[in-house]
């Protein structure tokens, strides 16, 4: 009689195998734990590899995109690009100083002290590199001095959102400016604005002399004549030589340069100003630009660019250069309160 347990061959009845005496062994604990470590390692190897793939394709994709099409203009900008021919003649008409001026930021006292501090002429010319507005206490009382006195302006990232604003509540209506909360219709713009923003209390409270006066500042004044130079609020694409084709959006915000591409972040590539200098060395003609906008790097004194934002709304200096000598001229800044971009 067959024991139970046993299993028949089907090629002779006769004979069985009793599993119970076929030898059974059993996976040990370090066999066991070395099949998991080689599962999980097979796992983490497929989601880097997905992962390295996704950055890839997003690379790619942001690589195909221009920056001209991540940065539209605005329908409501109002701009300017290049500095109308009527401000380079009366430029090249003076005979005194040429002074670039960094953030006021609607410093306004600051601003009163520096002009008084210059003690200019009329052969002198003074130039705002730009968010003339802002921040600070009294941008309109800035916005008045500055056209009093007949100086020439780019335009900033700040005085941008304010024309913007000011544009589209001249056309559309202060009632159209609602609800708070809703961005305002502009297209794929680099800074979107809600009606709620901040700048939108300055845009209303601005006569049309004080708006028209923003608005007619260009996104850069040029000056082949002297020495080449140029003036903008943030920076230059060393990649694009022809001053027309810059991006506005990155001309008035940029700060770095990553992987080839400018980017108003700060610290996550090479400063834009560190790729001007080297590309100029090569040119026969270089260009120097004067800007403001990186009020964290303080003044920046180089060869082919000249910053002088030194954070007067953060408690800093307000600073002037001269284009024609580099002389600098600076009245120290109360704090003003402040949180915002």
């Amino acid at each position: 009689m067959v024991s139970q347990g046993a299993y028949y061959t089907p090629r002779d009845p006769g004979d069985y195998y009793d599993l119970s005496q076929v030898p059974h062994q059993e996976k040990t604990r370090k066999q066991k734990l070395m099949w998991r470590l080689i599962a999980g390692g097979l796992a983490l190897v497929i989601v880097i590899v997905v992962v390295v793939v996704a950055v890839v394709v997003t690379r790619k994709h942001k690589t195909n995109d221009t920056p001209s099409s991540q940065y539209a203009v605005s329908p409501y900008a109002n701009l300017i690009r290049l500095g109308p021919e009527a401000g380079t003649q009366s430029l090249e008409s003076k005979t005194g100083r040429i002074l670039v001026v960094g953030d006021v930021h609607g410093c306004v006292n600051e601003f009163n002290k520096l002009v008084d501090k210059l003690e200019l002429t009329s052969q002198d010319q003074l130039i705002l590199a730009g968010d003339i507005t802002s921040k600070g206490p009294d941008s309109i009382g800035v916005l008045r001095k500055a056209k009093e006195i007949g100086a020439l302006c780019v335009r900033g990232n700040h005085d941008d959102k304010v024309v913007r604003l000011k544009t589209f509540e001249l056309q559309k209506g202060a009632g159209a400016m609602s609800p708070s909360k809703a961005v305002m219709p502009e297209g794929n713009v680099g800074d979107p604005l809600k009606f709620s923003n901040y700048h939108s209390v300055l845009a209303k409270n601005m006569t049309m002399d004080e708006y028209n006066y923003l608005s007619s500042c260009p996104m850069i004044l040029s000056f082949p004549s002297l020495n080449n130079s140029v003036v903008v609020h943030a920076g230059l694409d060393p990649t694009i030589p022809d001053l027309n084709n810059q991006v506005p959006y990155l001309v008035m915000n940029m700060r770095d340069i990553d992987h080839g591409l400018p980017t108003p972040d700060n610290k996550i590539g090479t400063p834009w100003a560190t790729l001007w200098n080297a590309a100029q060395q090569n040119q026969s003609q270089p260009t120097r630009v004067f800007y403001g906008h990186a009020s964290s790097r303080g003044l920046q004194i180089d060869k082919y660019t000249f910053g002088v934002d030194t954070g007067c709304v953060d408690g800093g200096h307000l600073t002037a250069i001269d284009m024609k000598t580099l002389q600098l001229t600076s009245v120290s800044c109360l704090k003003y309160d402040n949180d915002d971009d």
